[in-house]
């Protein structure tokens, strides 16, 4: 029933999968870049579901149509396919998840950690801006310094804690060089305060056609003074003064953050769920 395609498969040029763009933003990004994700597997029925990895230690991301049902079969065919993925971990629409849990072919992982402490269940909100509300600023955008590394790498850890990409993230000489490519990188923004301290950061990723803006966190000390408000602002206009719309992912279920990007002009377009 699946079977394997191609990066230029028709299906990713189908109407019913193009409506989903937006929501399934990393999908085309990896889609678009053969170089950087070179071992990636697409897989799909031929119609109404795709599934791609870029590699063993990234989510399996599944798309499915409006009236696709063979979810037991789908799940299936992935557990047997990517069995070697460490961890096994799948991003898809939320009625993908609600099939499983009901015909008790997983359990309920709602309030579930893995061992290294993640949510065994992520609920994302895909949102999406094409018209801007006004956001005052106080400080202004830039780039990080090459001197301001330590200070990137202690936010990155932060960063990673915080949201549960790795609970148990500690600084050290791997955060060091991944803050030293961020600081070199054009696409990699910081927020500064009226005293030139960094005081947030965003990246912002232009490969797809929805450039997406992600990474964004603020200093501990910081909160509560909109500074990540004002830079996803400031990176909104950006992509909007090409002609392009904007998006990002959220924790669907973290209302600050929710109401941070409403603010800006954002409005949720679909909620997936990532679960392990």
């Amino acid at each position: 029933m699946f079977k394997e395609i191609k990066r230029d498969d028709a299906i990713f040029k189908s109407e019913a999968l193009l409506k989903d763009e937006i929501a399934y933003s990393v999908m085309f990004s990896i889609l678009k870049e053969a170089e950087k994700y070179p071992a990636t597997k697409c897989f799909s029925d031929g119609k109404d579901c795709v599934m791609i990895n870029s590699d063993p230690n990234h989510a399996i991301i599944v798309w499915t149509a409006g009236n696709f049902q063979e979810y037991g079969l789908l799940y299936d065919f992935i557990k047997n396919e990517f069995r070697l993925n460490k961890p096994f971990m799948i991003m898809a629409q939320k009625d993908f998840y609600d099939y499983l849990v009901k015909n008790q072919i997983i359990p309920e992982l709602r309030g579930q950690k893995t061992e290294d402490g993640r949510d065994k269940l992520q609920t994302l909100g895909a949102w999406s801006c094409s018209k801007l509300n006004d956001v005052p600023y106080n400080g202004h955008p830039d780039q990080a310094k090459p001197e301001e590394v330590q200070k990137v790498a202690e936010m990155m850890v932060d960063f990673d804690v915080e949201t549960k990409e790795d609970p148990n993230a500690k600084m050290s000489d791997d955060y060091i060089k991944l803050a030293q490519k961020f600081v070199s990188n054009p696409l990699y923004f910081v927020w500064r305060d009226k005293n030139e301290k960094v005081v947030a950061t965003a990246t912002l990723n232009v490969s797809g056609k929805y450039p997406r803006i992600g990474r964004v966190f603020t200093d501990k000390d910081e909160r509560g003074k909109a500074y990540a408000k004002m830079l996803v602002h400031y990176l909104t206009a950006k992509v909007l003064s090409e002609g392009k719309t904007a998006m990002l992912y959220t924790d669907y279920d973290y209302a600050p953050s929710n109401r941070c990007y409403q603010g800006v002009g954002y409005q949720l377009n679909r909620t997936l769920v990532k679960f392990f």
